[in-house]
C-alpha cells in the first residue's frame, strides 16, 4: 500500500504496481506538480510511529483522459527497495474471477482506525453481476466503504496469489435497481489495459517455483517484470503481514 500526500497531508491511497511506479485514482491528483507529492510505502498508521516506512518523491504524473472515471500512474525519484513491508501487487489482465472468489478492499480513511488511523481492510466476495451490468465491471458483497479510499485497491485472490482488479474511488459505490443493497460494482482495470501496457510494459506475474527434488510447489513466489528483474516474495504473506498488524498492534 502506497500513502499519497499532497504537501505533507494524506489524501489518498495506492499501490506500487512495478519497480518505481504507484496508482491511484486520477481524482487524487488535484494539481500537475509533481512537487507537491510525496509517496509514502511501508505505513501502517496515518497517526504514529511507522519506523519501517520510507518516503519517495514523485518525478511524473501521468493520467487517463476517458470519460468516467480515470486512474493515475506516479513514477517514483528512485526506485524503493523491495522488503518484508514494500512489495509490488500484480495487475488484472483480463482475468476470470469466478463466483465465490475472495477478495479485500484495503486503505485509510478518516474517522476509521482508531486515533492512530490504522490501515483498514474489508473481505468480500465475488457475486454474480446478471446481465444487466455493462462488460468490464466486477460485482461483489456488501463491504464497508468510507470516504478517503480513493485510490486503494480491491484486491482478488487467484491460484494463490493476488491481483488488483479495481482502483477505488470516492464515487464507484453502486448496486443493482432489482438486488438493492446487495451487491457493489466497480469498474475493472482492464479499462485501462492499454495505458498501463504502453506505461508499465508487461506487468508484474507470478510463477510458482517447483522444488525438483520432490516435485512439491515451494512457498516464494517469483515477481518477473518486463526487464527480466525477478523480486523474491509472497503477496499472500503480504496481505497476511496486514492482517497480523491489525489484529496485535
Amino acid at each position: 500500500m502506497a500513502s499519497l500526500q499532497q504537501n505533507g497531508k494524506h489524501t489518498c491511497g495506492g499501490t506500487l504496481v512495478s519497480e518505481d511506479t504507484v496508482l491511484t485514482n486520477a481524482d487524487c491528483i488535484r494539481s500537475s506538480n509533481p512537487s507537491e507529492y510525496t509517496v509514502v510505502l511501508g505505513r501502517l498508521r496515518q497517526n504514529g510511529s511507522n519506523p519501517f516506512e520510507k518516503s519517495f518523491s514523485v518525478l511524473k504524473i501521468t493520467l487517463t483522459n476517458l470519460t468516467d472515471s480515470n486512474i493515475a500512474l506516479l513514477q517514483l525519484s528512485t526506485k524503493p527497495f523491495l522488503d518484508r513491508y514494500i512489495q509490488p501487487i500484480c495487475l488484472d489482465n483480463d482475468r476470470t474471477y469466478s463466483v465465490g472468489t475472495t477478495c479485500w478492499a484495503v486503505g485509510w480513511s478518516s474517522g476509521t482506525g482508531g486515533d492512530e488511523q490504522l490501515l483498514q481492510e474489508f473481505k468480500t466476495r465475488v457475486v454474480d453481476c446478471g446481465n444487466s451490468t455493462e462488460t468490464g465491471s466486477i460485482c461483489t458483497e456488501l463491504f464497508t466503504r468510507k470516504q478517503g479510499e480513493s485510490g486503494s485497491p480491491l484486491m482478488c485472490e487467484q491460484d494463490g496469489s493476488w491481483f488488483q482488479v479495481v482502483v477505488l474511488s470516492s464515487v464507484d459505490i453502486s448496486t443493482r435497481p432489482k438486488r438493492q443493497l446487495s451487491v457493489m460494482i466497480f469498474e475493472r482495470l482492464n479499462r485501462f489495459q492499454d495505458f498501463l501496457t504502453r506505461s508499465l510494459g508487461t506487468f508484474l506475474t507470478p510463477s510458482i517455483r517447483q522444488d525438483a527434488a520432490n516435485n512439491t510447489t515451494a512457498a516464494t513466489t517469483i515477481m518477473t517484470t518486463s526487464g527480466g528483474t525477478q523480486n523474491h516474495f509472497s503477496l499472500f504473506f503480504c496481505l497476511l503481514i496486514i492482517a497480523f498488524s491489525l489484529l496485535f498492534l
